[in-house]
């Protein structure tokens, strides 16, 4: 397949589903239903337990919250005095999706943190124009690319219409990059703030960098919030301890393939 087609897309979401701790589980507790079927019961029953072991330890909020805070503490969030000036004002998608019936509205997700960090920073007047950047996936039904459903939603929030541009083709952080870059000399936008989830950063930092556009950091929607003590909460599984674990090790899984392929 050629990579940034179709196949390279679908690729880069299914693949890292085997590394996700429900996937291992999963594999794991299938081979262990093999091998009991084969009579071979105390390798079946080990394997069972690995099973249970990873799964347990993977959904707790303790090792989810670790995991996630290792993505998130090389950019952290910064008081928005302390935010330079810049000419534009750089948002990544991945945070809204097109209503599927019986929906009417707009879908948000956790990161919809970074258009509302976008609308803030153009109205403390950091930059004059907002370059929004994210398209559709193969499977996706919307009419809409993300693009347009984030400029709704920014000019909701004050934000004129006139001082967005949209970039509705890109598919991941890479083509989030690449396909910017025409937009931000058309403004000629030398010194970009850059907004994206916190442990997203370094991974949208070095794709943007390779691809010529000069960006500052400007992290949102911290996740794994520090606290004084933990309780026996802490080590019980829970589905958003899953979820944050498998959040994190998607995360890393990117930034591993990225430097492989060199688009950092």
């Amino acid at each position: 397949f050629v990579p940034g087609g179709n196949m390279y897309v679908y690729l880069s979401k299914i693949l890292p589903l085997f590394v996700m701790p429900l996937g291992v589980a999963l594999f794991l507790a299938l081979v262990a239903l093999i091998l009991l079927r084969k009579g071979k019961k105390n390798a079946s029953a080990v394997l069972l337990l690995l099973s249970i072991i990873c799964l347990w330890v993977m959904s707790t909020p303790l090792v989810g919250e670790s995991l996630y805070r290792k993505l998130e503490s090389e950019y952290p969030p910064v008081a928005l005095d302390i935010v330079p000036q810049a000419n534009c004002i750089i948002v990544l998608g991945g945070v809204v999706s097109a209503p599927s019936p019986p929906r009417i509205d707009v879908e948000f997700n956790d990161s919809i943190d970074r258009v509302h960090k976008a609308a803030e920073l153009f109205h403390a007047g950091k930059a004059p124009y907002v370059i929004v950047t994210g398209g559709n996936q193969p499977w996706s039904t919307s009419r809409a690319s993300e693009a347009e459903l984030i400029r709704d939603l920014l000019v909701k929030w004050k934000v004129p219409d006139e001082v967005i541009m949209l970039e509705g083709s890109s598919r991941n952080t890479r083509e989030n990059a690449v396909y910017t870059k025409n937009l931000v000399d058309s403004i000629h936008c030398e010194k970009a703030l850059l907004v994206t989830s916190a442990g997203h950063m370094r991974r949208s930092l070095a794709a943007f960098r390779a691809a010529g556009v000069s960006v500052t950091p400007v992290s949102t929607d911290i996740r794994a919030a520090r606290t004084d003590r933990l309780t026996v909460m802490d080590f019980l599984p829970s589905a958003g301890g899953l979820s944050m674990s498998s959040d994190a090790l998607r995360e890393m899984v990117g930034q591993w393939v990225y430097e492989l392929k060199g688009w950092n």
